[in-house]
């Protein structure tokens, strides 16, 4: 186990060989169900009978070469370099590549394999002609939405019952109020990617006012194994008088986890912690699951249908705000290459320093999902003991960056534990680290870059 005091350079990334870890069983198992996924799609897409003849015929070569890319993670073929399709990060994935020397798909660092493997993806397209605009993911994220129709009218109705309709946070006096919503629409945002509203506190407003609101929000923090919500909450205090307090948040997953991040930019605005709110997306498919720019127009498209969503009462409320936060700018969307690359936000100083000075600028940023949070920790093997602060590195300590991590927990690196006994506790708790793998615990980490 590296010290505590190491330099994060000298950290060691997580790689697909080790032993007993998340990384080696993505590689193994999830990988190549991923790519047989975007075949399946890619099939019943051309077969669709309003696709052009050209369109049809050429998907053909793209399953060949998506195949292809299964067979080699399958069979643990090395990583070669990207070839050319015309965009211009070719040249650094292939130099980053180079860097990491010979490596293979069950022996490479986790966190560079596998945004290679979804670049690849993409680079097969971009070397089509009908196909470069085509979201493999799409159907997948769709489908996944309006299965989530009961939490997404759920959530509609008290947020217009408890934000909407008792604008709770301009009321004098009303502090312990105040602030047990603030906690309550962050963990909202917290476990957005999981639908099952009972990992939530589900309160009233009277509840917000009384001690039985208290105990719900303790009860529902329970899995929050680093858990800094009191420091962002005083920070958001202290700071309540600035003129411009633009929020940014990194978004991780479409469908009803965008629906949380979209409701939860709303309720800052609503509540006055924020004057404005940018969404960052990615530019092309990523991840699975990752918001990309028709995501948003997708959301609205399927909110606004009674027939995805029939209880339509608190959605025909809730909508006409959201438009109007959209239309007039008070939320708007942004996307930057940076968010595409294998590079750890380490490296985002270096690599994208126009996106770094606009985090600096930024009154809260506000990084989403597990892959976020690998990127932000360098996806080292750090001790869980490491202070989040540290594992930030160049986004820690004197950086200027007041960013907070809303994260459930799905991967091999995990930190901000306070000591020791806590981790032996989780330990014992949800053995072989299912604490830090099977998204049932979180962390909501937060540093203020001084």
């Amino acid at each position: 186990m590296p010290s505590t005091t190491m330099n994060t350079e000298e950290v060691r990334a997580v790689w697909t060989s080790e032993k007993g870890s998340m990384a080696k069983q993505t590689a193994e198992n999830r990988w190549p169900k991923i790519i047989q996924g975007t075949i399946d799609g890619i099939c019943e897409a051309a077969a669709a009978g309003d696709v052009e003849e050209q369109k049809r015929v050429e998907s053909i070569a793209i399953r060949i070469a998506l195949k292809h890319l299964k067979q080699g993670i399958e069979q643990n073929k090395p990583l070669t370099p990207l070839q050319d399709d015309g965009k211009l990060d070719i040249q650094q994935w292939n130099k980053q590549l180079a860097e990491i020397g010979e490596c293979s798909w069950a022996n490479c660092p986790w966190l560079f394999g596998e945004c290679y493997m979804y670049r690849s993806i993409q680079s097969i397209l971009n070397s089509s002609k009908h196909w470069q605009n085509y979201d493999v993911f799409k159907r997948q994220k769709d489908s996944t939405f309006v299965k989530s129709r009961a939490a997404v009218e759920e959530l509609a109705r008290r947020y217009m019952q408890i934000v909407a309709d008792n604008p709770l946070a301009q009321k004098e006096g009303k502090e312990e109020a105040k602030k047990l919503l603030f906690i309550e629409m962050t963990e909202i945002a917290l476990w957005g990617n999981a639908t099952d509203l009972s990992l939530l506190a589900n309160l009233t407003l009277e509840d917000l006012q009384s001690l039985q609101g208290r105990d719900a929000i303790r009860k529902s923090q329970r899995n929050i194994v680093d858990n800094d919500i009191e420091d962002v909450w005083a920070y958001l205090q202290r700071t309540t008088g600035q003129a411009s307090r633009q929020i940014d948040i990194i978004l991780d997953n479409a469908g009803f986890e965008l629906f949380t991040d979209v409701l939860y930019a709303a309720y800052l605005l609503d509540a006055g912690v924020a004057t404005s709110v940018r969404l960052h997306v990615k530019e092309f498919p990523w991840f699975v699951s990752d918001v990309t720019p028709p995501d948003i127009e997708s959301l609205f498209y399927h909110l606004d249908s009674s027939e995805y969503f029939p209880r339509h009462e608190y959605l025909e409320q809730l909508l006409p705000r959201l438009h109007e936060y959209f239309r007039s700018g008070a939320i708007t969307t942004t996307s930057d290459p940076f968010w595409t690359t294998a590079f750890s936000f380490h490296e985002m100083l270096s690599r994208a320093p126009a996106l770094f000075e606009e985090l600096q600028k930024s009154y809260l940023v506000i990084s989403k999902g597990d892959l976020n949070y690998r990127k932000l920790t360098r996806d080292g093997m750090w001790p869980h003991t490491t202070t989040y602060e540290e594992a930030l590195g160049p986004l820690g300590r004197q950086s200027g960056v007041k960013i907070l991590a809303l994260r459930t927990n799905k991967s091999d690196v995990c930190v901000g534990i306070q000591t020791q006994a806590k981790v032996d506790a989780l330990d014992e708790e949800a053995p072989d680290s299912a604490w830090i793998r099977n998204g049932k615990y979180a962390v909501i980490s937060f540093n203020e870059g001084k």
